[in-house]
């Protein structure tokens, strides 16, 4: 079984890297121009599921003098996605002891829904 958190210090910064969930998707999303029969003797060759892939999503907090930063903000938890396993940021950072009112900044690495999800956030002050 995967943690759902794990930390490291590097020098005077802080890293906690928190899984947020898994997205399962469809395993023709993944190289969806290789022959399906190449495709499925590769995913049995990594012992992978043929048909869904569970996609684990993480967002990393860094803390660092005075800052906290979290990288990515995950996928929210939009009841309509249908994504029971998904959208555990809050949860999960809550968990670990941070109080969402100590992130200084957020910064997103690409704005695929999987980082960027939660930027809607309001901390009461």
């Amino acid at each position: 079984m995967v943690p759902s958190r794990y930390a490291l210090r590097i020098g005077e910064i802080d890293v906690l890297v928190v899984s947020v969930g898994v997205l399962p998707l469809p395993t023709a999303m993944l190289a969806h121009n290789a022959e399906p029969a190449l495709r499925a003797a590769w995913l049995g060759d990594m012992f992978l599921p043929p048909d869904v892939l569970d996609w684990p999503l993480n967002a990393v907090r860094v803390r660092s003098g005075g800052q906290t930063i979290l990288i990515d903000a995950g996928l929210g938890s939009d009841p309509d996605l249908h994504l029971p396993r998904a959208g555990q940021l809050v949860r999960r950072l809550d968990a670990a002891g941070i109080d969402l009112a100590s992130v200084t900044d957020v910064v997103l690495t690409h704005m695929h829904m999987d980082h960027c999800a939660c930027v809607g956030w309001r901390v009461k002050n």
